[in-house]
């Protein structure tokens, strides 16, 4: 409706209203539609009299009228273009009314046929523009990885805080969240010159192109792609705003829900209490408010850890600084490119106390039985003077695949022979459920067995994970006292963090593995982590935390 309106020339403020309208209920983390039902849309920052009229009129019947009329006047192909960022109302009308233009594809093959430069008032330069843009929005279409997302964050949060005027700075949402995928990379700052801020976040060396720069936010498109919006806050009242955008939406819609009880109205400004608004600096202090203990991001996603917070019951959550070790990364003797001296190195710089080689198994088709022993006998006395060298505890492991019927692919007199064994799936992803389940239990009961490594074979963006049946497979865990690992590279972060808590609930403990194949991969741990705690899990249920000493002794278990 704000570019249709902006299309037909109407006053500004008319305008305004309607993008303000839309940027509130976008970014709500409230149901619209609850407030409606208590009567309370005219709360809404932004939303006045004759657009709470209008939702009004949409939640009763299902459109409105009003609106309705106005499309008409419009082309059909208008709307989707919108999305792309070079292209505004104005431009979206003509490219969907000269060239009869209905969906993003149809402008992508307009602009390579230069059908789009041939317009009166475009060119090339619009063209390519235009083209830009629908990469720009193609390249976020898919989630970013959490450590890509961290990155991006970790860079321009530092960058903020070279400024006099930023107090403090966070990414919000799902970031903060720590999920293993991310949407959006949102930032937010505690500042009183919001002014002086944004003015300071545009020019960040990394920015593409500013999409929009107001007094108390901005938004930008890097040169790697990804959007980045800021919002601000004075630090009086940062703490609501923090709370309010970190999310997730159930959560803050139970939060909601708990506050109307004692007569409270919530928001990013921070708790009104009838006509008074009270501001927080700090979450602590905002969640204190409302009679709880503060709740660490990774938990808000509206699964028990209100009422956990309310009795004081939340879980004392495992930290990076917990971690002593790493239980799964592979050197030259199968697909890892450094040596295991330098893999120990790099590990003891990064301050692990011990870790875990546990390079794939060869293939048992092309070396006979004599040349397994002397490649075993060479490797592990490799890795034991690694850790030698390095000055920490190195355990000679190994990776081996789960066969179609369960079965190891590595004989137990050589599995024997290890510190630690890591089983895994590596072929037949997509047998059944049933034989999926299977596989997986018959390797839990292997007395070899000590961790199932990436156990869904999930990659984020790529591929799903296994079909199991899962409580099934971690109450053999349990039975048996397996780990289960949440895989820390990128593109795993396998075990899910869903699937942890419910295995936390049966009693299996975890393991975190970097799956390194180089140096440089073996600081992958910290994402793990950050799976864990989403999944619950304190530091003891974690094996690498324990000390080598306990570690050796849980391994000796069978």
């Amino acid at each position: 409706m704000a570019a249709a309106y902006e299309i037909k020339g109407d006053e500004r403020f008319r305008v305004r209203a309607y993008d303000n309208a839309a940027e509130v209920i976008e970014q709500a983390t409230s149901e619209v539609k609850d407030l409606w039902e208590e009567d309370k849309l005219k709360e809404i920052p932004g939303i006045g009299q004759g657009i709470a009229s209008y939702l009004d009129e949409y939640f009763r019947t299902g459109k409105v009228k009003h609106f309705e009329a106005i499309k008409k006047t419009m082309p059909g192909g208008m709307s989707p273009l919108l999305q792309i960022p070079s292209v505004g109302p104005k431009t979206a009308y003509r490219l969907a009314k000269e060239l009869g233009i209905e969906t993003i594809e149809e402008l992508r093959r307009a602009c390579e046929k230069h059908q789009v430069a041939e317009l009166e008032g475009f060119g090339e330069v619009s063209e390519k523009e235009i083209l830009q843009g629908i990469a720009e929005l193609e390249s976020r279409s898919e989630r970013i990885l959490l450590p890509v997302a961290a990155s991006i964050a970790d860079s321009y949060v530092a960058f903020l805080k070279e400024h006099p005027a930023v107090v403090r700075a966070d990414p919000l949402g799902s970031l903060r969240r720590q999920t293993a995928t991310v949407g959006d990379i949102d930032i937010a700052v505690a500042t009183s010159q919001s002014a002086k801020v944004t003015k300071h976040f545009v020019s960040y060396p990394g920015v593409s192109r500013i999409l929009s720069q107001g007094e108390a936010k901005a938004s930008v498109i890097l040169k790697t792609g990804q959007q980045v919006d800021l919002m601000t806050q004075k630090p009086e009242a940062y703490g609501a705003l923090l709370q309010h955008f970190t999310g997730s939406k159930n959560h803050n819609i139970h939060l909601r829900s708990l506050a109307q009880s004692k007569g409270l109205s919530l928001s990013e400004y921070g708790i009104k209490k009838g006509e008074k608004l009270l501001e927080y600096a700090t979450e602590e202090e905002f969640y204190r408010a409302l009679g709880m203990a503060w709740i660490s991001p990774e938990l808000r996603e509206d699964t028990g850890e209100i009422e956990a917070a309310i009795k004081g019951n939340l879980p004392h959550l495992v930290e990076v600084s917990d971690l002593k070790g790493d239980l799964h990364s592979h050197t030259i003797y199968s697909d890892g490119e450094n040596t295991p001296v330098e893999m120990a190195q790099a590990a003891k710089k990064l301050g692990r106390q011990f870790l875990a080689i546990t390079d794939h198994t060869p293939s048992l088709k092309t070396h006979t039985r004599k040349e397994m022993d002397i490649w075993i006998a060479k490797r592990n006395a490799e890795i034991k003077e690694a850790g030698q060298k390095a000055g920490l505890e190195t355990l000679a492991g190994i990776e081996v695949n789960i066969d179609t019927n369960g079965e190891l692919a590595f004989p137990d007199e050589f599995l024997a022979r290890y510190d630690l064994v890591l089983a895994a799936i590596h072929t037949s992803f997509n047998a059944s459920k049933e034989r999926m389940t299977k596989r997986f239990l018959a390797a839990a009961a292997n007395p070899h067995v000590d961790i199932i490594a990436h156990p869904t074979g999930r990659l984020l963006n790529g591929r799903q994970g296994y079909e199991a049946d899962w409580p099934a497979i971690f109450k053999a865990c349990a039975q048996y006292r397996v780990a289960m690992e949440i895989n820390c590279q990128f593109v795993r972060l396998d075990l899910p963090d869903t699937l942890v808590r419910e295995a936390r609930g049966k009693g299996v403990c975890f393991s975190l593995g970097s799956d390194a194949h180089n140096v440089e991969s073996l600081a992958n741990l910290a994402f793990g982590v950050s799976v864990a705690r989403r999944g619950w899990c304190e530091a003891g249920d974690v094996v690498n935390t324990w000390t080598i000493r306990d570690l050796r002794k849980w391994l000796e278990r069978r």
